[in-house]
């Protein structure tokens, strides 16, 4: 009897360990694989990713209000339907989408560029995320635009705040693409000074 006992209550325990190992391993899944690298960037504001799926994407722009998402991704990167699956999930939540390729630079006057300055200035386009094939290099040249613009960062200070994603740090062209835009912005784009302003009340 008190081995039949005993058995029971280790069943039971290894059951009820085995229920929250699938349940951590849900919650794994659902944070680094269907959410990848999605991190809040300034609460209420700014969100990024990485590219997720339609279904995803949609979940995200419900969850947190989301008006806009900006694709830093070439045309066709990620495969053309795959586009047309975001742009019909992002519409059809009743968000904007903005395809708006981040160019492969370290020169903050490239006309690209000036286009990203656009979206980032215009406060209908809030609470924005953004994302490009993997969230990280080019994900984080867009945030270290919006955080030396209105977050009064420095380029430096920008991305040492940043997630890496296991990455160790970002690379060096990141880093010269942020210290110009720091030195640039203001004699490029004093269009975007103080756009925000009035969603910071």
């Amino acid at each position: 009897m008190a081995v039949n006992q005993a058995l029971t209550r280790r069943q039971w325990l290894l059951g009820g360990l085995g229920l929250c190992a699938g349940g951590g391993g849900l919650a794994w899944y659902q944070n680094h694989k269907r959410f990848n690298h999605f991190e809040v960037h300034d609460p209420g504001l700014v969100y990024r990713s990485a590219w997720l799926e339609a279904d995803a994407f949609a979940e995200l722009i419900a969850r947190y209000q989301i008006r806009s998402i900006v694709n830093l991704c070439n045309p066709d990167e990620m495969g053309h339907q795959r586009c047309l699956d975001e742009r019909a999930a992002v519409e059809g939540s009743g968000a904007i989408l903005h395809d708006a390729t981040m160019p492969n630079t370290i020169d903050p006057a490239d006309p690209q560029v000036a286009r990203l300055v656009e979206i980032l200035a215009n406060p209908a386009n809030y609470p924005l995320l953004v994302h490009c094939q993997h969230g990280v290099t080019r994900t984080a040249k867009f945030l270290a635009m919006y955080d030396i613009l209105y977050r009064q960062l420095s380029a430096e200070e920008s991305l040492a705040r940043m997630p890496v994603f296991g990455h160790g740090e970002y690379t060096i062209s990141v880093h010269a693409f942020a210290r110009n835009f720091e030195q640039q912005h203001a004699a490029r784009y004093p269009q975007a000074a103080g756009a925000l302003e009035q969603l910071r009340r």
